[in-house]
């Protein structure tokens, strides 16, 4: 669902993306890591790191890197859907991910919760849509743990919940 940009943004629009940039950032993250803790995660990043190229694991390593963020302990569930269903750790993308995993069942609170920032995004709301109804078509991963699933091939886990491979965003 790209947000439209065919235009500039006007004010209320860049205003809308700066409090969600904000929310995930100084206060969502911030929120995780006082309700659990500052502790290591279960899994080590090093450990996912040390992962072969094209599994799980190693994919959720390799976007943390990309975006200069660390395991949050309880919340390293919550990155492997990033990488499983080919969402990118932006604010764009973590309403596309929200709306998915509403769809796939996910009605907890913080998922409720950050959807709610899609109010200040009338734009983006077809396509919010399309990410619902995504979700409502793949079998239930909202449960799914990082640690059970750190060595699997992506491309196959990918493809046994019927996600072309190369293509989870479609």
């Amino acid at each position: 669902m790209p947000f439209v940009r065919a235009t500039k943004l006007n004010a209320y629009q860049v205003l809308a993306r700066k409090i969600i940039v904000h929310a995930r950032t100084s206060f969502l993250i911030p929120i995780f890591q006082r309700l659990y803790g500052r502790e290591p995660a279960g899994i080590r990043l090093a450990e996912l790191q040390s992962l072969p190229p094209g599994t799980l694991g190693r994919g959720v390593a390799d976007v943390l890197a990309r975006h200069g963020l660390q395991l949050i302990p309880h919340y390293e569930d919550h990155d492997l859907k990033h990488v499983l269903l080919g969402y990118d750790m932006t604010p764009e993308d973590e309403l596309k991910l929200k709306a998915f995993t509403l769809g796939n069942g996910d009605w907890f609170v913080t998922c409720v919760g950050f959807l709610l920032f899609a109010v200040l995004t009338p734009e983006g709301w077809p396509g919010l849509l399309r990410h619902y109804r995504r979700g409502r078509r793949v079998p239930p991963v909202f449960h799914w743990k990082l640690a059970d699933y750190v060595a699997h091939d992506l491309a196959y886990l990918r493809q046994s919940i019927g996600l072309r491979v190369g293509a989870a965003r479609s």
